[in-house]
């Protein structure tokens, strides 16, 4: 028995993001149409600092595959130069339940976190939306900046973090590396006004997003808060919303912003309107209006694991590259 090892350089060389976006495309169709079994990801909090670590197993009929990813989320690497999310996605034959793969976690899901962003951007946001609000300048701020603009034509993108300086630095590498205007601006509300797609991608415990500075016809990405217990917009920016999210067992479980305001009594269970594949199959309006306020609520899914994940092993396969290492 062998296994092929694909570590995070070799990822990123294998899975562009306009490829990703196509995978995670399939992942949430798959979800909506009960293609896929995905447990609720189990987290095993540590004694010592924020830390945690995952455990999210899953399969998919098509391609057909089973796998788990393990992932330690360890929020203070960042002040060390390190991913936040360390991990692998452990990848199984379908038939026989023989380990195939050991993928890098942290890469795919780099990747496939602003992929899915923009599948449900694609699918939300008014097709003249040109400009883009990023909360964050870590790696998730850098792959949304990356991804957007391959689904809607973006001439300007404003950059807010509580750092004014790397929020600077940051929109200085981001508008080198795509040719596109980024700017940092020192107010959050600015950014929420200023903006026709918000993208909220940072590891605040609280909200710093309210709904009263939604623009109507905006359409905004909450990516950064995954567990229940945190929430970067407020009860108001829920309510406003037709919301969405990658997949609604998990949202109802994990989602700290909707479990915030159904618990304040703000909006009721059917507040959560479906998963973005039941909008990619017409199963459910998405956007009615242009003035209306679109929400996507990102909480990460192993069927994104499993499509993204597969695709490099498959490809990984075909170039021979890799390391093979026998068991």
């Amino acid at each position: 028995m062998s296994v092929r090892v694909i570590g995070e350089r070799l990822v990123h060389e294998l899975l562009t993001m306009q490829e990703c976006i196509a995978t995670a495309r399939t992942a949430m169709i798959l979800t909506a149409r009960d293609q896929a079994i995905q447990p609720i990801r189990s987290v095993m909090r540590l004694p010592y600092g924020d830390n945690r670590l995952s455990m999210m197993p899953g399969y998919i009929e098509e391609p057909q595959s089973i796998g788990i990813k393990v992932i330690a989320a360890f929020p203070g690497n960042s002040s060390a130069g390190l991913s936040s999310h360390q991990g692998v996605i452990c990848l199984f034959d379908a038939q026989t339940g023989t380990p195939v793969a050991v993928v890098s976690a942290d890469a795919v899901t780099t990747i496939r976190t602003a992929a899915a962003s923009a599948v449900a951007t694609d699918a939300l946001a008014r097709q003249d939306a040109r400009s883009v609000g990023i909360f964050g300048y870590g790696e998730q701020a850098a792959s949304h900046v990356e991804a957007i603009p391959l689904v809607r034509t973006i001439d300007r993108v404003l950059v807010w973090g509580r750092d004014f300086g790397k929020a600077s630095a940051f929109a200085d590498r981001e508008a080198a590396a795509h040719g596109l205007e980024v700017r940092a601006v020192a107010s959050c509300e600015e950014v929420a006004r200023e903006c026709d797609i918000l993208c909220t991608v940072t590891g605040a415990k609280d909200p710093f997003l309210k709904g009263d500075w939604l623009n109507h016809g905006v359409h905004v990405n909450v990516v950064g808060s995954s567990i229940p217990t945190t929430s970067e917009i407020d009860d108001v920016a829920v309510q406003r919303s037709r919301y969405f999210t990658d997949y609604v067992a998990s949202a109802r479980e994990l989602s700290g912003d909707f479990r915030r305001a159904l618990e304040a009594g703000a909006v009721g269970e059917n507040h959560l309107l479906g998963c973005i594949g039941d909008v990619l199959l017409k199963r459910c309006d998405g956007r009615r209006f242009s003035k209306d306020i679109t929400l996507f609520k990102s909480l990460g899914m192993s069927a994104e694991d499993l499509t993204a994940a597969h695709f490099v092993w498959r490809k990984a396969v075909d170039q021979d590259v890799g390391t093979v290492a026998d068991f």
